[in-house]
Protein backbone atom coordinates (compact mmCIF):
# COMPACT_ATOMS: atom_id res chain seq x y z
CA UNK A 1 0.00 0.00 0.00
CA UNK A 2 1.31 3.21 -0.87
CA UNK A 3 1.58 6.11 2.14
CA UNK A 4 -0.65 8.77 0.22
CA UNK A 5 -3.51 5.86 0.63
CA UNK A 6 -2.72 5.59 4.29
CA UNK A 7 -5.39 6.99 6.90
CA UNK A 8 -6.88 6.36 10.33
CA UNK A 9 -10.34 5.55 9.25
CA UNK A 10 -7.95 2.75 7.00
CA UNK A 11 -6.27 1.74 9.68
CA UNK A 12 -9.02 1.29 11.89
CA UNK A 13 -10.54 -0.61 9.41
CA UNK A 14 -7.94 -2.96 8.92
CA UNK A 15 -7.04 -3.18 12.90
CA UNK A 16 -10.97 -3.60 13.29
CA UNK A 17 -10.60 -6.71 10.91
CA UNK A 18 -7.33 -8.45 12.29
CA UNK A 19 -8.48 -8.56 15.65
CA UNK A 20 -11.32 -10.10 14.36
CA UNK A 21 -9.60 -12.65 13.44
CA UNK A 22 -6.21 -13.26 16.10
CA UNK A 23 -8.05 -11.00 19.10
CA UNK A 24 -7.37 -7.31 19.87
CA UNK A 25 -4.84 -8.08 22.52
CA UNK A 26 -2.49 -10.21 19.58
CA UNK A 27 -2.74 -6.85 17.70
CA UNK A 28 0.58 -4.66 17.10
CA UNK A 29 1.45 -2.25 14.84
CA UNK A 30 3.91 -4.46 13.31
CA UNK A 31 0.80 -7.06 12.36
CA UNK A 32 -1.33 -4.14 11.49
CA UNK A 33 2.01 -2.92 9.09
CA UNK A 34 1.98 -6.27 7.81
CA UNK A 35 -1.80 -6.45 6.55
CA UNK A 36 -1.45 -3.12 5.16
CA UNK A 37 1.87 -4.03 3.36
CA UNK A 38 3.76 -0.75 4.73
CA UNK A 39 6.60 -0.47 7.25
CA UNK A 40 5.41 -0.05 10.98
CA UNK A 41 6.62 3.37 11.78
CA UNK A 42 4.81 4.84 9.36
CA UNK A 43 1.81 3.69 11.70
CA UNK A 44 3.46 6.25 13.97
CA UNK A 45 2.35 9.54 11.87
CA UNK A 46 -1.24 8.44 12.70
CA UNK A 47 -1.18 6.86 16.01
CA UNK A 48 0.78 7.19 19.09
CA UNK A 49 0.16 3.68 20.14
CA UNK A 50 -1.55 1.09 20.72
CA UNK A 51 -4.02 2.38 23.13
CA UNK A 52 -4.49 5.85 20.69
CA UNK A 53 -5.25 3.39 18.16
CA UNK A 54 -7.51 1.71 20.73
CA UNK A 55 -9.01 4.91 21.63
CA UNK A 56 -9.43 5.77 17.77
CA UNK A 57 -11.28 2.48 17.27
CA UNK A 58 -13.85 2.82 20.13
CA UNK A 59 -14.99 6.20 18.79
CA UNK A 60 -15.24 4.96 15.49
CA UNK A 61 -17.52 1.61 17.09
CA UNK A 62 -19.75 4.20 19.26
CA UNK A 63 -20.17 6.58 16.22
CA UNK A 64 -21.37 4.16 14.02
CA UNK A 65 -24.03 2.03 16.68
CA UNK A 66 -24.96 6.02 17.37
CA UNK A 67 -25.71 6.13 13.91
CA UNK A 68 -27.51 2.94 13.34
CA UNK A 69 -29.56 3.73 16.20
CA UNK A 70 -30.70 7.07 15.26
CA UNK A 71 -31.67 5.49 11.55
CA UNK A 72 -33.70 2.87 13.08
CA UNK A 73 -35.37 5.09 15.49
CA UNK A 74 -36.55 7.71 12.62
CA UNK A 75 -40.23 7.21 13.03
CA UNK A 76 -40.68 4.82 15.80
CA UNK A 77 -42.14 5.94 19.65
CA UNK A 78 -43.27 3.57 23.09
CA UNK A 79 -42.65 -0.14 22.57
CA UNK A 80 -41.38 0.17 19.45
CA UNK A 81 -38.61 2.38 20.16
CA UNK A 82 -37.60 0.74 22.67
CA UNK A 83 -37.78 -2.52 21.12
CA UNK A 84 -35.95 -1.24 17.92
CA UNK A 85 -33.20 0.21 20.29
CA UNK A 86 -32.73 -3.16 22.41
CA UNK A 87 -32.41 -5.35 19.03
CA UNK A 88 -30.04 -2.64 17.03
CA UNK A 89 -27.78 -1.97 19.99
CA UNK A 90 -27.35 -6.15 20.79
CA UNK A 91 -27.50 -6.93 16.98
CA UNK A 92 -24.65 -4.84 16.40
CA UNK A 93 -22.89 -5.24 19.49
CA UNK A 94 -22.93 -8.97 18.20
CA UNK A 95 -21.80 -7.92 14.71
CA UNK A 96 -18.90 -6.16 16.00
CA UNK A 97 -17.55 -7.89 18.70
CA UNK A 98 -13.87 -6.32 18.79
CA UNK A 99 -15.73 -2.93 18.92
CA UNK A 100 -17.51 -4.17 21.54
CA UNK A 101 -14.79 -5.24 23.65
CA UNK A 102 -13.23 -2.00 23.10
CA UNK A 103 -16.53 0.09 24.20
CA UNK A 104 -16.88 -1.81 27.31
CA UNK A 105 -12.81 -2.22 28.51
CA UNK A 106 -12.02 2.17 27.75
CA UNK A 107 -13.31 4.62 29.76
CA UNK A 108 -15.48 7.46 28.11
CA UNK A 109 -13.34 9.87 30.14
CA UNK A 110 -10.41 8.75 28.63
CA UNK A 111 -11.05 10.91 25.70
CA UNK A 112 -13.62 13.91 24.94
CA UNK A 113 -14.87 12.71 21.61
CA UNK A 114 -15.42 9.51 22.93
CA UNK A 115 -17.12 11.15 26.20
CA UNK A 116 -19.44 13.07 23.68
CA UNK A 117 -20.35 9.87 21.80
CA UNK A 118 -21.72 8.13 25.03
CA UNK A 119 -23.92 11.17 25.98
CA UNK A 120 -25.32 10.71 22.53
CA UNK A 121 -26.22 7.49 22.93
CA UNK A 122 -27.32 8.59 26.48
CA UNK A 123 -29.52 11.25 24.67
CA UNK A 124 -30.98 8.71 22.25
CA UNK A 125 -31.88 6.49 25.08
CA UNK A 126 -33.96 9.35 27.11
CA UNK A 127 -35.70 10.96 23.97
CA UNK A 128 -37.05 6.64 23.69
CA UNK A 129 -37.50 6.71 27.58
CA UNK A 130 -39.37 10.16 27.51
CA UNK A 131 -42.87 9.15 26.00
CA UNK A 132 -43.10 6.88 29.34
CA UNK A 133 -41.33 9.22 31.76
CA UNK A 134 -41.38 12.89 32.49
CA UNK A 135 -39.26 12.91 35.63
CA UNK A 136 -35.74 13.10 34.87
CA UNK A 137 -34.43 11.32 37.78
CA UNK A 138 -36.59 8.68 37.01
CA UNK A 139 -35.31 8.81 33.27
CA UNK A 140 -32.01 8.08 34.54
CA UNK A 141 -32.54 5.83 36.96
CA UNK A 142 -34.06 4.10 33.62
CA UNK A 143 -31.66 4.85 31.44
CA UNK A 144 -29.35 3.19 33.27
CA UNK A 145 -31.29 0.10 33.90
CA UNK A 146 -32.23 0.10 29.90
CA UNK A 147 -27.81 -0.02 29.03
CA UNK A 148 -27.13 -2.50 31.95
CA UNK A 149 -29.59 -5.05 30.99
CA UNK A 150 -28.10 -4.61 27.32
CA UNK A 151 -24.88 -4.93 28.29
CA UNK A 152 -25.03 -7.89 30.38
CA UNK A 153 -26.94 -10.20 27.70
CA UNK A 154 -24.50 -8.90 25.26
CA UNK A 155 -21.77 -9.66 27.67
CA UNK A 156 -22.41 -13.18 29.46
CA UNK A 157 -23.53 -14.45 25.38
CA UNK A 158 -20.55 -13.19 23.76
CA UNK A 159 -18.00 -14.89 26.60
CA UNK A 160 -20.75 -18.10 26.40
CA UNK A 161 -22.59 -18.40 29.71
CA UNK A 162 -26.08 -18.84 27.98
CA UNK A 163 -25.85 -22.70 28.24
CA UNK A 164 -28.69 -25.32 27.99
CA UNK A 165 -31.91 -24.98 27.72
CA UNK A 166 -34.21 -21.98 26.70
CA UNK A 167 -34.07 -20.01 23.15
CA UNK A 168 -31.99 -17.16 23.49
CA UNK A 169 -34.24 -14.86 21.01
CA UNK A 170 -37.16 -15.76 23.85
CA UNK A 171 -34.99 -14.85 26.40
CA UNK A 172 -33.96 -11.47 25.19
CA UNK A 173 -37.63 -10.81 24.30
CA UNK A 174 -38.69 -11.45 27.55
CA UNK A 175 -35.69 -9.00 29.00
CA UNK A 176 -37.33 -6.20 26.76
CA UNK A 177 -40.93 -7.57 27.25
CA UNK A 178 -40.41 -6.80 31.37
CA UNK A 179 -38.15 -3.78 30.59
CA UNK A 180 -41.33 -2.13 28.84
CA UNK A 181 -43.52 -3.60 31.41
CA UNK A 182 -42.03 -1.86 34.29
CA UNK A 183 -42.66 1.14 32.09
CA UNK A 184 -46.11 1.15 31.57
CA UNK A 185 -46.30 0.72 35.29
CA UNK A 186 -45.66 4.40 35.81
Amino acid sequence: MQKRNLSKEKIIQVTFALADDIGINQVTFTKIAEKLGIKYPSLYNHFTNMDSLKIAMTVSFVNELNLQLMKALIGKSGEDAIREFAYVYRDFAFQNKTGYELFINIASKQNEELYNLAKETGVIIHQILSFYIKDKSEIVHKKRALRSFLHGFVSLNSLGYFQGEGDLEDSFRVMVDDFIFSLSRK
